[in-house]
C-alpha cells in the first residue's frame, strides 16, 4: 500500500497497531499479520521450506531475510533495516512524524559486509 498523508492520519484514528509491517525498497508499505519473519519470505518466490535451507547456520534468519529482500521493518519501539531507499526514507519519515515509528533505526549495512566478508574468506579456506 502506498502510504499518504491521508492513510496515516485515518490509521492514527483506527489503528494502533499500523506500525507493525515492512517498507519495501520501492516506498510500498505492508502490513504483517504472522510477523516479519514470515512477512518477507512471502516475498520471495520460494517456499518457507526451500528459503529456510538457503539461510546459512550461522547467520541470523531474520538479518539475512532483510538483506534478501531490502525491507525496512517497522515496529513501534524502533525500526530496522539496512542503507534505506530514498522511497524507504520517505515513508519512515512519514511514519515517525504520525507517532506510529520512533526515532530508532538500526542501520544493519556495516554488519552485513562483515557477515559477507567473513563467508567468503570461509569459503576461500575451504577451497585451499
Amino acid at each position: 500500500m502506498k502510504v499518504t498523508e491521508e492513510l496515516l492520519n485515518e490509521m492514527k484514528e483506527k489503528d494502533e497497531n499500523f506500525s507493525d509491517g515492512l517498507i519495501l525498497p520501492d516506498g510500498d508499505y505492508i502490513r504483517i499479520p504472522k510477523g516479519h519473519l514470515h512477512g518477507m519470505m512471502a516475498l520471495l518466490p520460494q517456499t518457507e521450506d526451500e528459503i529456510w535451507k538457503m539461510i546459512p547456520e550461522e547467520d541470523s534468519p531474520l538479518f539475512w531475510l532483510i538483506e534478501k529482500t531490502g525491507c525496512v521493518l517497522t515496529d513501534y519501539n524502533n525500526s530496522i533495516g539496512m542503507k534505506m531507499t530514498p522511497a524507504q526514507q520517505q515513508v519512515f519519515d512519514a511514519m515517525r512524524k504520525h507517532g506510529f515509528l520512533t526515532d530508532d533505526y538500526y542501520d544493519l549495512t556495516r554488519q552485513r559486509e562483515k557477515v559477507r566478508k567473513e563467508r567468503e574468506q570461509k569459503e576461500q579456506q575451504e577451497k585451499m
